[in-house]
């Protein structure tokens, strides 16, 4: 292991173990001149570090410079000696596990928030609004459990409702904004209406106000009210269709008009 010399205040090396009992024997240096070994942190006399080696005789004694003054107790070395450097404390396993099991717990909290989310938007409650149990004298026969995407973007609400022998199947979405509805709303009629078929656009009337839009390619029937979009179909007729899309909610005993 190499050994840093200290001998009237100067510092030298690294040397090896046989160069440094060379050099005690030939007298280059002696017994009370300090050394460190490297990774060490404290300096001790040659003397102790090899109590073996050959003594000074009494005159080589005598006339022996005087012993070096050793540096303090884990003084660092000098510069560009990193071997003699003090030990550096070793971090605190403690404090890097409290860490870990702080990200862990926020990591976990923020998983559960999202989860909560993600599961609310996928079956939301149900809505009287969106799904009524009337709609004029059509009343709902099968309520269907309302669905929704991961994003909460888009939830659907479906049913069936019947009066006498007519039954009219109803879809409501309700999308995150408006624009959404009006695509919606385009994408719908251009699946539904046949090659070179024009759609007829129609407006929901009430009070002289524009209560919702409307259009159809004879079926189904769509009616679209600010984020929401109506799908209207069944085994009624068109008449019956027409009624109780002017008796939705939102249009509330509105007349249809066509634009």
């Amino acid at each position: 292991m190499s050994i840093y010399i200290s001998k009237n205040n100067q510092q030298s090396g690294p040397f090896d173990e046989s160069k440094v009992l060379e050099m005690l024997n030939s007298g280059q240096l002696s017994t009370d001149d300090f050394a460190i070994r490297q990774g060490a942190s404290h300096w001790q006399k040659l003397g102790e570090l090899f109590p073996d080696a050959g003594r000074q005789s009494a005159a080589q004694a005598a006339f022996a410079q005087p012993a070096n003054q050793p540096p303090a107790v884990n003084q660092p070395p000098v510069v560009n000696q990193p071997a003699a450097a003090a030990v550096k404390p070793k971090k605190s396993r403690k404090g890097l596990l409290i860490g870990c099991l702080g990200i862990l717990l926020l990591s976990g909290l923020v998983l559960a928030v999202v989860g909560f989310f993600a599961y609310r938007n996928m079956f939301p409650a149900e809505s009287v609004e969106n799904l009524p149990d009337k709609v004029k004298d059509f009343t709902l026969d099968t309520r269907y459990p309302p669905k929704g995407n991961i994003w909460g973007s888009e939830t659907n609400y479906v049913g069936s409702y019947k009066r006498g022998t007519e039954s009219v199947l109803y879809l409501m979405t309700a999308y995150a904004n408006e624009a959404a509805a009006k695509d919606a709303f385009q994408s719908s009629l251009a699946r539904t209406c046949k090659t070179g078929e024009s759609p007829m656009y129609f407006s929901f009337m009430k009070n002289g106000s524009e209560m919702s839009q409307g259009a159809t390619c004879a079926a189904p029937l769509y009616v679209q009210k600010d984020n929401k979009l109506v799908t209207i179909g069944g085994s009624g007729s068109i008449d019956a269709l027409i009624e109780f899309a002017e008796n939705l909610p939102f249009n509330g005993g509105a007349q249809m008009k066509k634009k």
